[in-house]
């Protein structure tokens, strides 16, 4: 079954059926599934489209603000980086792309990509990409995102979940501490010129 054709909705229960995503084995969960105020559903196609046009240019300021790029170079890097990590689209093995729904009006308030890693032992699980959109931010959206994206990638059997964050981005790390994330490296720049 193609990943863009899996009717996966995660976050409410009257919204799974098991029967259009049995690759993901996913149930649902009676912590999450009435008290989110989020759905994470996997994106279509034409989603995809719409991710990409938001994210590519997002993540190409964000490393420009951060310093680690020079504007002028940003969105060719990004949508370099962008190929290399989704080379097949939605069809990128591991690779799970969500739109986050609002679940009381049904709009799309965000969009939600999460890896999970194979290649070890224990499985692990990363975000790539978590983003609200601006007018729906401070509803409390991505915290419920990431509850619920957890129960997703710990059902696909990962037993820890990572992700980055800038350091300018005071409000979302303190998001994800508040989630329960820590700290286990840190890169440091300094920039510097010829003398």
């Amino acid at each position: 079954m193609k990943a863009h054709n899996k009717a996966l909705v995660y976050g409410r229960q009257d919204a799974w059926n098991a029967s259009s995503a049995p690759q993901l084995r996913a149930t649902p969960h009676p912590t999450t599934s009435l008290a989110m105020p989020i759905s994470l559903k996997a994106m279509s196609p034409d989603a995809y489209s719409h991710f990409l046009e938001t994210a590519i240019p997002s993540y190409a300021k964000a490393n420009t603000t951060s310093g680690r790029w020079v504007e002028s170079e940003a969105m060719a890097r990004s949508h370099k980086v962008y190929q290399s990590l989704l080379p097949e689209g939605l069809e990128t093995p591991n690779n799970h792309l969500f739109n986050i729904i609002e679940n009381e009006n049904k709009a799309i308030v965000g969009h939600l990509w999460v890896k999970v890693d194979e290649n070890s032992q224990a499985k692990s699980a990363f975000i790539l990409s978590l983003e609200i959109y601006e007018r729906y931010r401070r509803k409390g959206y991505a915290k419920a995102a990431l509850h619920t994206v957890e129960q997703v990638v710990a059902e696909l059997g990962a037993t820890s979940l990572g992700l980055h964050v800038f350091s300018y981005n005071s409000a979302a790390i303190n998001l994800y501490a508040d989630a329960g994330y820590q700290v286990i490296s840190q890169s440091m720049q300094k920039p510097i010129t010829l003398s």
